[in-house]
């Protein structure tokens, strides 16, 4: 996520062992039965051991760690673990894997867009660092002209094509996923069948996201209607912006909305808090539990846990097979999950855990939109 933050933040170590920052939400999420042994049931979330791993390489919890010849891995983000999304994720799964590692992670926060290349230059040549974490698409470019200058080996998002063995890992996503999941729920809580997805930039993952939260909806009921609203071609970050969107989505009649923000859920938090009548709201990425005023707002989110991913990734530059493909999360590794709260009914969860298990087991298709027309197709 590009997200706009435009100061530069600070930067502060953490030694294995330190306290994990609170998202209590996370302690249990929603897990379906495929490839997680039995039934339409509710689970423990996974730990750092059980989260997604690579799909080139997955490793057993039991398996020993390696030794390694670095003590660092350094995660830079383009803003601080308070958009309650993407970096509030990558730092918290950062932390976890590094923790399970005996590694120390080094947490370079709230960098913005300027002067990239330099930051993520200065990361690698920290003394110890073995893997620099560049948590945004928009760092791709600078993270592979910093790889050239130090050698060190960098993990970029949403570009495998730029993946070079050794050198460039690539985070990729299956976003469509878990917004099926959320399409499902969306379509199983509405009273009035109309329900909105406010969309804060042009991205990859939200039109992914998007798309599957529309046909999840509509394996639902195929006559509901969906409504979208965007806050602007990149407005991670525009808190303003979104709760403007949602507001406009709420005087349509949407009773439930699907808001993929960043920074901007903040703003689409309070739409839902001040609305006139009931609105359910369904976050993504991250935990937005406690940005609520009212709980029983808060449906669910599509939480992505990157522990698993950041952690194989780290074992492989240890075992010298780093980036050999990339490190995606899906459904079927635990790396994109349906948060579990008390406001998901047992019918939506049952619901959610068969569409899960089709999901994995290829019998559910979902639709993968990746632009804005692929999506506006879709929706018809």
């Amino acid at each position: 996520m590009n997200s706009l933050s435009q100061s530069r933040g600070h930067r502060r170590t953490l030694r294995r062992g330190a306290a994990l920052f609170g998202v209590a939400a996370l302690a249990v999420t929603l897990a379906a039965c495929g490839g997680r042994g039995g039934g339409s049931s509710t689970s423990a979330a996974p730990t750092s051991s059980a989260a997604p791993t690579s799909s080139a390489a997955p490793t057993s919890s039991a398996a020993p760690s390696p030794s390694f010849a670095f003590s660092s891995v350094t995660i830079v983000t383009p803003a601080t673990e308070a958009d309650h999304g993407w970096n509030q994720m990558g730092i918290l799964g950062a932390k976890e894997a590094t923790m399970a590692l005996g590694l120390t992670l080094v947490d370079d926060t709230n960098v913005g867009y300027d002067n990239t290349e330099t930051i993520l230059t200065q990361a690698a040549q920290k003394d110890g660092v073995g893997l620099v974490i560049a948590h945004a698409s928009g760092f791709a470019e600078a993270a592979d002209h910093a790889n050239a200058a130090t050698g060190v080996p960098f993990l970029i998002a949403d570009f495998p094509d730029k993946q070079i063995a050794g050198k460039i890992g690539v985070m990729t996503f299956d976003a469509q996923q878990g917004g099926y999941l959320a399409g499902i729920a969306a379509a199983m809580n509405t009273t009035t069948k109309k329900i909105g997805i406010a969309i804060s930039a042009e991205d990859i993952n939200w039109f992914k996201m998007a798309g599957g939260f529309v046909a999840g909806a509509r394996s639902v009921d195929p006559t509901i209607t969906i409504d979208v609203a965007y806050v602007g071609a990149a407005g991670y970050d525009d808190s303003a912006g979104g709760k403007k969107v949602v507001q406009q989505l709420i005087a349509k009649g949407d009773d439930v909305i699907f808001g993929m923000g960043d920074g901007a859920t903040i703003g689409f938090m309070a739409a839902v808090d001040e609305a006139p009548s009931p609105v359910k709201y369904i976050a993504d990425i991250g935990d937005v539990t406690e940005l609520a005023k009212n709980p029983a707002e808060v449906l669910t989110s599509v939480l992505w846990v990157f522990t698993g991913s950041y952690e194989q990734a780290i074992k492989d530059v240890a075992a010298g097979t780093f980036a050999s493909a990339p490190y995606n999360l899906d459904l079927k590794n635990g790396g994109i999950v349906l948060q579990d709260t008390p406001n998901l009914s047992a019918e939506v969860k049952a619901a959610t855990a068969t569409a899960t298990s089709g999901i994995e087991d290829g019998s559910i298709t979902v639709p993968v939109t990746t632009t804005k027309d692929e999506l506006k197709t879709l929706l018809g």
